[in-house]
């Protein structure tokens, strides 16, 4: 089970990162022209980076309490998935949607930090 338990870790990790890489090509969509495209590609990804690192990061001194820190992860998870649902790529929105709750279960499962 403590295999399982450090997968889950690794899965939330894991997730984290394909929310910046979703975000940044979401945000490299969305530009009209190459250099708004970059800069989308880059600005986005940074807000959720900032916004993380303010009150999800486990050493902020402003770090949420849960269960609002559970809920405020799970609204940038799910508000990259709306994204990339949103720029076409519906069959990954949902899956990433659907392991994104399937990490969220297993953690409050393990009694994991989320």
């Amino acid at each position: 089970m403590d295999a399982v338990k450090q997968a889950n870790l690794l899965l939330s990790f894991l997730l984290e990162l394909v929310l910046l890489f979703l975000v940044g090509c979401c945000g490299f969509q969305a530009g009209e022209t190459l250099v708004l495209k970059y800069v989308f590609a880059f600005f986005l990804p940074t807000v959720i980076i900032v916004l993380w690192g303010i009150w999800a990061a486990p050493k902020s001194k402003r770090r949420l309490k849960n269960p609002v820190r559970t809920i405020f992860k799970l609204t940038l998870f799910f508000v990259g998935a709306l994204l990339v649902y949103l720029f076409g790529n519906q069959i990954w929105a949902i899956v990433f949607a659907a392991i994104v709750v399937l990490n969220a279960g297993l953690a409050l499962l393990f009694g994991q930090d989320y």
